[in-house]
């Protein structure tokens, strides 16, 4: 017997498979991202109506794919197979997303990469938060450290412990990024002191001071950008194994640079 809606959608698979690989997926329709989707685990049948009733169904392709499986398996036409490949999507982009971030390498050249770096990877939590990043001497990131703020929304840190994280053979310099979720992201009395501390000890253990980064939801300061590590550094001179004569030749030493 033949089937009329069958011989209409005769080779449509085909066709939307043809299309992705000559123009990309974003060249298909939403309806027809799914349908493609639901011909790798109904081999047999057409599922451009099922696409369609799947959507009207949950209202856009996002809500399909987070639908529980045990609903979607309420839908006619949609079995066991289906119901696990899709509830699954979601989870798999998550993975795929969080082991491309961490086998990306990451180079920290400059306050704006920092910056970017820091919020594709960290959230602004509520309360006070410090990470230092270590980097190699092409200032690739070796390893992150966090440190977590007290009670009452500051954020201190042991000498002794810092020197222990820095004091690694393949860590050359470091940038610090300290979060202010409750405030503005000018440096208070005590982010200069422990900014100084930090840096006398980095130079005494000849490892470089890349920058400071203080930030919020929305803004951020770099001690670098606005001047105050070069300042740091001139004061701590006796103790770095370096002369330092002016904030060129601070970025020249360290593989750092300051304006964009």
């Amino acid at each position: 017997m033949n089937y009329p809606y069958k011989h209409m959608h005769g080779g449509h698979r085909q066709r939307l498979k043809d299309k992705v690989r000559k123009n990309g997926l974003n060249s298909l329709s939403i309806h027809e991202v799914l349908e493609l989707i639901l011909t790798y685990t109904i081999p047999q049948k057409d599922t451009n109506q099922l696409a369609h009733e799947l959507i009207r169904t949950y209202g856009s392709l996002s809500q399909v794919l987070e639908a529980d499986y045990h609903d979607l398996m309420k839908n006619k036409g949609v079995g066991e197979e289906t119901a696990l490949f899709l509830s699954m999507l979601p989870r798999l982009f998550d993975i795929f997303k969080a082991d491309k971030e961490e086998n990306t390498i990451h180079f920290l050249r400059s306050p704006y990469e920092c910056v970017k770096y820091f919020r594709s990877k960290y959230e602004i939590k509520n309360k006070e938060f410090l990470y230092i990043v270590c980097l190699n001497s092409s200032c690739k990131i070796v390893k992150t450290f966090t440190i977590e703020g007290n009670s009452d929304n500051s954020v201190s840190i042991d000498i002794k412990k810092f020197a222990n994280i820095i004091n690694n053979e393949n860590t050359t310099s470091i940038v610090m990024f300290h979060t202010h979720p409750n405030g503005d992201v000018n440096p208070s009395r005590e982010d200069m002191l422990t900014t100084q501390n930090i840096l006398n000890i980095c130079c005494i253990m000849n490892v470089a001071l890349c920058d400071h980064i203080i930030l919020n939801e929305k803004d951020y300061f770099s001690f670098g950008r606005e001047n105050l590590l070069f300042e740091m550094y001139n004061k701590f001179s006796k103790n770095f194994p370096l002369s330092i004569r002016d904030k060129q030749d601070m970025c020249q030493h360290i593989g750092f640079k300051y304006e964009e």
